[in-house]
C-alpha cells in the first residue's frame, strides 16, 4: 500500500475524491467482458494502480505498483496513444511483446489520461485472459470519454487545490500585513513620542549650559552637573536608537535567521561579564540550572539578545530589601524546549501581566531603559513560532518563561 509520505500519493488521493470512479470501472467491466480494469498513475519509473475492479482474482489492490517496464503503459506514456487489442495471438505488433507473456493477457485496451495542461498522468486501462472485442468505435468512443472526464476531475481538484492553497497564503499574508500595519502605527506614534523626550531634555540642558556660561564667574560643578545629565539623556537616546533598529532587522530577517547549536551556560556566562557592573552593584546571583545538555537550537545573535533582556531586567527591576537571585533553567518537553528566567524581584501587577511586552512599556519610572527589551524579545519568540509565559507575584519575583 502506498505510504502517506510518498511524492505520488497526493495523485493516488486525488483519484479516490472522483466519486463517480468505480462505477466508471464497472461500467467498463460489463460493457467490454473484461475481468479486470484500473486507472494507473504512471510516470517514467513507476506504474501506481489507483483505483481498480477486479473480478478475475488478478490480485492487484489499489496502492499497489507495477514494475513499469513490464507494462505497455511506459509505451503509451511516451507516445500518448492509445494500444487497443482484442487477441494478442492475432495482433501482428504485439504478438510477441512481453507485457501478455508477463501477466498472461489475451484482450487489452489502455487510453492515456492527458491533462488539460498537457501533463501525463497515467491510464485508463482493462485486461481480460480471454479475447476480446475492444478494438471498435464504440469502446474506444466510451473509454475516450471516460479518460477526459477523469482528466477534468482531476484538473478541477488541481486547481481548486491550488485556489484554496492561495486563499490560505492570502489570509496569513494579510494577517502579517495587518500585524505590521498596526506595529507601524504603534511604532511610528510611541516612537516619536519617546525619542521627544531625551530631545527636549537635551534641548533644556543646552539651554541651561548657555545661561551658565553666561555668567560673568562660572560655576564648574553646575557646569559638571549639567554635562552628566545630558549624557544620561544622549545615553538613554542612543539606547533606543539601538532597540529600534533591532526591532528593524528582526522583521527585515524573519525566518532567515540561522539556527545553531548554542551552550546556555557559556550565554548567560558571557552575558555575566558584559553586566560585571551591575551585577557587583546590586550583589545579584545567576545560576544557571539544566536537567539535560545544555545544548539548544536557535539563532545564535537572536538568543543572546533574548537572554540579555531577561536577564537585565531581572536585575533592574530587583527588591530594595534583598540582592537579586536569579536563575535560569533549562528542560526539554515533548520535543520543546523550555526556559525559564526566575527571580525575587519585585513583581508585575497582574492586571500589567499581559502589558510587558508591548512597545514601549514601562511601569516602573525609577529604572532606565526604552521599554523595548521585553517587546524585542516576543518578537525572536514569535518569528520561531514559540510561546512566552508570565508568572509573577508582587514583592515576591518573577518567571518569564519561553518555549520553542
Amino acid at each position: 500500500m502506498i505510504d502517506i509520505q510518498d511524492e505520488l500519493y497526493k495523485d493516488f488521493e486525488a483519484v479516490k475524491q472522483i466519486t463517480n470512479v468505480s462505477t466508471m470501472l464497472d461500467v467498463i467491466c460489463q460493457t467490454t467482458g473484461m475481468g479486470f480494469a484500473a486507472i494507473a498513475r504512471v510516470t517514467d519509473n513507476r506504474w501506481l494502480a489507483c483505483s481498480v475492479r477486479d473480478e478475475v482474482d488478478f490480485g492487484l489492490k489499489e496502492g499497489d505498483e507495477l514494475k513499469v517496464d513490464t507494462t505497455l503503459c511506459s509505451e503509451i506514456r511516451d507516445h500518448r496513444q492509445p494500444i487497443v487489442i482484442d487477441d494478442f495471438e492475432k495482433d501482428t505488433t504485439y504478438k510477441c511483446h512481453h507485457t501478455p507473456k508477463i501477466y498472461g493477457l489475451q484482450s487489452y485496451i489502455s487510453i492515456p489520461i492527458v491533462l488539460k495542461n498537457g501533463e501525463f498522468f497515467g491510464t485508463l486501462c482493462a485486461i481480460s485472459a480471454k479475447p476480446a472485442k475492444v478494438n471498435n468505435p464504440k469502446i474506444i468512443g466510451m473509454f475516450n470519454m471516460f479518460a477526459d472526464l477523469l482528466s477534468f476531475y482531476l484538473q478541477s481538484l488541481d486547481v481548486l487545490e491550488r485556489s484554496y492553497q492561495a486563499n490560505v497564503e492570502l489570509h496569513h499574508e494579510n494577517r502579517i500585513l495587518a500585524n505590521v500595519n498596526f506595529d507601524l502605527d504603534s511604532f511610528v506614534y510611541t516612537a516619536s513620542h519617546d525619542l521627544k523626550s531625551p530631545i527636549a531634555n537635551l534641548e533644556g540642558l543646552l539651554d541651561a549650559l548657555t545661561e551658565t556660561f553666561s555668567k560673568e564667574n562660572l560655576d564648574r560643578d553646575e557646569v559638571n552637573s549639567i554635562i552628566k545629565l545630558m549624557r544620561s539623556s544622549i545615553k538613554r537616546f542612543a539606547a533606543t536608537i539601538k532597540d529600534l533598529t533591532t526591532i528593524v532587522e528582526i522583521d527585515k530577517n524573519s525566518g532567515n535567521e540561522q539556527v545553531e547549536a548554542i551552550n546556555l551556560v557559556d550565554v548567560v556566562e558571557r552575558i555575566k561579564q558584559e553586566q560585571q557592573r551591575q551585577i557587583a552593584e546590586s550583589n545579584a546571583s545567576i545560576t544557571v540550572a539544566c536537567e539535560d545538555d545544555p545544548t539548544l537550537y536557535f539563532s545564535a545573535k537572536n538568543f543572546k539578545s533574548v537572554m540579555h533582556n531577561l536577564i537585565s531586567n531581572a536585575i533592574k527591576y530587583r527588591s530594595p530589601d534583598r540582592a537579586p537571585e536569579i536563575l535560569v533553567r533549562m528542560k526539554k518537553v515533548g520535543g520543546k524546549t523550555q526556559l525559564s528566567v526566575s527571580d525575587n524581584g519585585i513583581g508585575i501587577p497582574y492586571d500589567k501581566q499581559d502589558k510587558i511586552f508591548s512597545m514601549f512599556k514601562r511601569f516602573h519610572d525609577h529604572v532606565e531603559g526604552s521599554g523595548l527589551g521585553l517587546y524585542i524579545v516576543k518578537r525572536m519568540i514569535d518569528n520561531v513560532k514559540g510561546q512566552i509565559i508570565v508568572e509573577s507575584e508582587l514583592n515576591k519575583g518573577t518567571t518569564i518563561t519561553i518555549i520553542f
